[in-house]
């Protein structure tokens, strides 16, 4: 999978965990994304350039479980209290549960538990 780091993560941390699950991580500077771009832009430009997106920025996911965007490819939300180890810690706990994760879901991260749901669709634009 190719991902887009988003938020305040910490980039080395989730590129270095996303690369030992044999992912491939960039952030949206690199992925020529406006990284201040509005919620709706930035999932419509993840999803044209086929990256799915981990975050931990909350409104980023609260727009996206809201509103149906042309985003069908996976969101992670580490909605984590702690730094890097714990971002390290439940990128693992996510690849060690699910092999492969499914398009069109969300994937919410807590210190101890995984919760899945699925995303609206927007099929235009």
């Amino acid at each position: 999978m190719r991902w887009l780091i988003h938020g305040s993560l910490d980039t080395k941390t989730a590129r270095d965990a996303l690369t030992r699950h044999g992912h491939s991580a960039q952030t949206a500077v690199e992925a020529g994304i406006d990284s201040g771009a509005e919620p709706a832009d930035l999932l419509q430009a993840a999803h044209q350039k086929q990256l799915d997106v981990i975050t931990n920025d909350k409104a980023l996911v609260t727009f996206a479980r809201a509103n149906p965007v042309k985003f069908v490819r996976s969101l992670v939300f580490l909605q984590l209290e702690g730094g890097t180890v714990e971002q390290d810690d439940a990128i693992d706990r996510l690849f060690d549960r699910y092999k492969r994760l499914t398009p069109g879901r969300l994937y919410t991260m807590t210190e101890s538990r995984v919760k899945v749901a699925q995303l609206p669709h927007g099929l235009s634009g």
